[in-house]
């Protein structure tokens, strides 16, 4: 695998103008996609080390710890982050990095998949971490919307950024459950997770101000998408533009055990929007209060519980892609 890949690599060397003078930072999750993270680094080192000969790397060891990475990054005026691993490590050393406020430098942030999701990249048609490599050493890059949300956490609020994806009750549910009890299933706990978390139904009522605009909402769940994708192939915002300056809202309203299992049905294809319980639309800044409060989920992370605010900034990112 690693001298094939490494060969593929060499060849696409001839039209390569990555600027290598950028100060350079690799992040690696080696247990990302079980395992996958270390094996990719292995196959690409080489060839990354010498065509970004100062580049440094940092080993992600545990929960968080990516956070602290991209936070010291920031301080010390790196210009290039690189990662290997899933949504999870992006969404860590994004927030790392403007964890006081916005880096002083301009940073392009470059993501080599090697999780089980990979969900960000695939907006760019981007699903195999050796065309991650070939777009990253090409130089090639493109502005994208970050998002920026306030929400509660032990009783103060906390501020943090997301790049893919925000759900609000039912997805964030379905993720904790998965995470606390069924890790061990595999892929087959998500869909487990899913059918648990329907047993119990769906009551809640949301007050969502949009744009200025406010509705109400009972009974309901809903995503905050910046990409079309979550979960891999999940194409939940078929609409979606991590360029546009808006994030797509998409609400599951007032569903009851049947809809969620006929909307899931089609959220591969992205046809889920086509039901009569999903309404779409599109936001700048968002509000969300709920009774009860609804738990959180961004990129693949479980967060804390509304209330939320969230705020889109336009272009504010450079992902090499």
């Amino acid at each position: 695998m690693q001298r094939n890949a490494i060969a593929i690599c060499q060849r696409l060397c001839y039209k390569l103008n990555m600027n290598s003078d950028l100060k350079t930072m690799l992040v690696l999750n080696p247990h990302a996609g079980k395992g996958k993270g270390l094996k990719v680094f292995a196959a690409i080192r080489e060839l990354l080390e010498r065509r970004i000969p100062n580049m440094d790397i940092k080993v992600s060891e545990y929960a968080g710890h990516a956070f602290q990475i991209g936070r010291e990054a920031a301080k010390n005026g790196y210009e290039r982050i690189l990662s290997v691993g899933g949504d999870g490590t992006p969404f860590e050393i994004v927030n790392g990095l403007y964890a006081e406020g916005r880096p002083r430098q301009a940073i392009e942030l470059g993501m080599i998949p090697a999780g089980t999701g990979n969900s960000f990249l695939r907006d760019f048609g981007e699903i195999s971490w050796r065309q991650a490599v070939e777009n990253i050493l090409s130089g090639r890059h493109r502005r994208v919307d970050l998002v920026e949300i306030f929400y509660m956490k032990d009783k103060k609020e906390i501020r943090q950024y997301y790049l893919n994806i925000l759900g609000v009750g039912l997805i964030a549910d379905i993720l904790k459950l998965t995470n606390e009890k069924l890790k061990g299933f595999g892929s087959l706990g998500y869909s487990l997770a899913v059918m648990m978390r329907l047993a119990k139904g769906m009551r809640n009522r949301m007050q969502i101000t949009v744009d200025g605009d406010k509705m109400e909402i009972v009974d309901s769940a809903l995503v905050i998408s910046n990409s079309k994708y979550t979960g891999g192939g999940m194409k939940i915002a078929p609409m979606a533009d991590t360029q546009d300056g808006r994030v797509d809202v998409v609400i599951f309203q007032g569903v009851n055990r049947r809809d969620i299992l006929n909307i899931f049905s089609r959220v591969f294809k992205g046809t889920h929007i086509g039901h009569p319980k999903v309404k779409t639309f599109r936001a700048v800044e968002i509000a969300i209060d709920s009774c009860p409060q609804e738990l959180l989920m961004a990129d693949g992370e479980l967060l804390g519980l509304t209330p939320l605010r969230l705020k889109v900034l336009p272009g504010e990112l450079a992902i090499l892609a």
